[in-house]
């Protein structure tokens, strides 16, 4: 693995991985892309890049540049420097896309983040928190009593693997607490489906912004389905004695679960859940962001409810 850093200048300002074959004529690129800036996270991209270049028998180098294209040019001219052939370049076979992608390209989403929402169980109102964090691959819920955290780790793992999603590589946590003072029994499997999406947006699967304003109420089946914990009913109303007005519930309890001034969408899976967040059908039908104000993720925004966004970013789009 080569990981050649020319000086700098002002403009060089990123550093880019590239990956591919020295065929020791020709350079053919598979791929080019942004790496990370956090010192642990681009260690961590550098290790699983190499072992899959490794395994193809191809390279890996990192070149500063203030595009890909730039850092492919770099890395190109110390090859054909090394090689002392002046017509070494990039091979017919090259990824040319990769190469000559313009505008210049993202940096890569960074895989590690935060994300929380709210659920309820034993008629108590939680709050979720699920954190992903560097380290060695790792799962655990804390809050729940007994062997309830291990039961509920296999449960959302399986639920989400079968669901034909990736679980993340990454040290997950998750951190269940009620919310206010409240006491009494700890825990239920009412949680599964808030813990689910919650980990998965804290790992990138999900934008955390697609948790706002809504709590997640549902069992999460080893097969990713979504089933009824005991007594829905309860759960909505704990659930909407904290203020929450919009409840995702398992698609059988939505007639059962009914609660004036709360409105109930049934899910039948955790892939279903996962497109409602994402397309924002949870959110009001005021939601100025959803008609078309702002583009990408987005917390629910209305006239009685302004987002934290344009709280900080000033007047609101109304």
């Amino acid at each position: 693995m080569s990981t050649k850093n020319p000086t700098q200048n002002p403009t060089q300002n990123r550093e880019f991985v590239i990956v591919g074959q020295d065929t020791g004529t020709a350079f053919t690129l598979w791929d080019v892309a942004p790496l990370p800036a956090d010192p642990t996270k681009r260690a961590i991209v550098l290790e699983e890049i190499g072992i899959d270049a490794y395994d193809a028998f191809g390279d890996v180098h990192t070149e500063h540049a203030t595009s890909a294209r730039e850092a492919v040019d770099q890395l190109v001219a110390i090859l054909r420097e090394q090689s002392g052939l002046d017509d070494f370049a990039l091979s017919a076979d090259s990824n040319m896309d990769a190469y000559g992608l313009t505008p210049e390209p993202q940096p890569a989403p960074e895989p590690y983040g935060r994300a929380d929402t709210l659920s309820a169980a034993h008629t108590t109102g939680y709050h979720v928190r699920a954190s992903s964090l560097p380290g060695q691959p790792h799962f655990n819920v804390d809050g729940l009593p007994g062997n309830a955290s291990v039961e509920t780790c296999d449960r959302v793992r399986a639920g989400v693997i079968n669901s034909g999603l990736t679980w993340p590589m990454a040290n997950m946590w998750v951190k269940v607490s009620p919310i206010g003072t409240a006491k009494g029994k700890r825990g239920g499997t009412g949680l599964d489906l808030a813990i689910a999406c919650a980990a998965l947006a804290a790992a990138g699967h999900l934008s955390p912004h697609c948790l706002a304003g809504v709590a997640l109420i549902g069992e999460l089946g080893l097969d990713g389905a979504i089933r009824a914990p005991r007594d829905v009913p309860a759960l909505v109303r704990a659930i909407a004695e904290n203020g929450t007005t919009t409840v995702l519930v398992p698609a059988e309890s939505v007639i059962d679960a009914s609660a004036p001034g709360v409105r109930l969408i049934g899910v039948s899976s955790l892939d279903e859940a996962l497109g409602l967040l994402a397309g924002h059908w949870h959110h009001p039908k005021g939601c100025t962001h959803c008609a078309g104000e702002r583009g990408g993720p987005h917390e629910p925004c209305t006239a009685a409810a302004i987002c934290p966004a344009c709280q900080d970013n000033g007047p609101a789009p109304f």
